[in-house]
């Protein structure tokens, strides 16, 4: 982020005795009017109207309270420009007012000695809150930060007590096996004409017909100028800063490229062959595939992709509840019909889990 001063101006406070409104921080030290010492703690940023420049200012930090006449000096003061008191260590720093903070090309709006001192008065209070607070909200941890983790985390502790019962929860059941099914399919493909469509720079060799069109491919991010605002920065010596704060602004533009649609000659499957059956007698075989023609020429097929799967069926005589599990070949042949397996069930989902099979002992 970029920031660029503007230019140092003057704080403004109203004197407490005679009402003299909109002194200066740092040529009024004291009321001209009545005399009256400055109050750190009033001084308030000035509308734009009232904004008054200082010139050549040299900043030395911020100011210091007299411990014996209330009076702020500049930060190198050795003795109390109000009652000649030397300033020890026991003097202490101005408050600062909080920044303002308004849109770039927009105008900042007066404060008053009011605002000023009831935001000093705010933080006095939340101060002391915090020490008379009992000890136990002081306690490590204890932390509005901490707090709401601790909601957080509670949260997110309820809501994996609910996952675990939902899917992990879950009780020893003895099964029988009551049946076995199978299926096996073979995917049959055609060397033939297919039409796709893909970008121009991934086209296939032997593509023809090929038409394009223009179509967003991505998009990227391009500078779009800067967002800036302005703000105002109280310096604690009866001046404040105005700066410009920037940062990069970005937007999505799209990238295009070029669409191909095409044809091509490609291997594709045009159907598929099935088997299925109940029982382990017979075996479980695989579906008769005839070609139409065999080779690699147009129109030729092949067999593709094999897939198969073995079920078993159970039923848990205690409960009475029957449940589907596809396994693996080895399995499915070593349970016979009758024989009882042990198996772990959802107490919630009352699903079984069908990686849970050992034989029952």
């Amino acid at each position: 982020m970029q920031e660029q001063e503007l230019g140092t101006y003057e704080m403004l406070w109203d004197c407490p005795h005679c009402g003299t409104p909109k002194l200066f921080g740092i040529q009024h030290r004291h009321c001209p009017a009545c005399g009256a010492t400055q109050d750190p703690e009033a001084r308030y940023y000035p509308s734009e109207a009232d904004k008054v420049a200082v010139q050549y200012h040299l900043y030395k930090g911020a100011d210091v309270v007299c411990p014996a006449c209330t009076t702020a000096n500049a930060a190198v003061t050795k003795f109390c420009v109000g009652c000649g008191a030397p300033m020890g260590d026991d003097a202490k720093q101005a408050s600062a007012r909080s920044e303002q903070a308004v849109a770039d090309g927009q105008a900042f709006e007066g404060e008053s000695a009011k605002d000023a001192k009831a935001e000093v008065r705010a933080r006095r209070d939340a101060h002391v809150a915090q020490q008379l607070a009992p000890a136990s909200a002081n306690k490590p941890g204890m932390s509005r930060g901490l707090k709401i983790g601790l909601i957080v985390g509670g949260v997110a502790l309820v809501v994996a007590v609910l996952v675990f019962v939902l899917f992990f929860w879950k009780r020893e059941a003895t099964v029988e096996v009551t049946g076995h099914a199978w299926s096996r399919s073979i995917a049959v493909e055609q060397f033939k004409e297919v039409k796709r469509s893909a970008w121009c720079d991934q086209m296939p060799k032997g593509a023809r017909g090929v038409t394009k069109k223009k179509e967003q491919r991505s998009t990227k991010q391009v500078a779009d100028g800067e967002e800036c605002v302005k703000k105002r920065k109280d310096n604690r010596d009866g001046t404040f800063k105005e700066v410009k704060e920037c940062k990069p602004k970005y937007k999505d533009e799209p990238v295009y490229a070029q669409k191909c649609t095409f044809r091509v000659d490609e291997w594709a499957t045009v159907r598929t062959e099935k088997a299925s059956g109940e029982g382990k007698d017979p075996e479980p075989s695989w579906p008769k595939v005839t070609l139409a023609k065999e080779g690699k020429c147009k129109g030729c097929e092949r067999e593709g992709s094999r897939s198969e799967a073995y079920t078993l069926k159970f039923v848990e005589p205690k409960e009475k509840e029957s449940y589907d599990c596809d396994v693996e070949r080895s399995l499915w042949d070593g349970a016979n019909v009758g024989s009882k397996w042990k198996a772990e069930v959802g107490v919630v989902s009352t699903s079984l889990d069908c990686d849970s099979f050992s034989p029952k002992e």
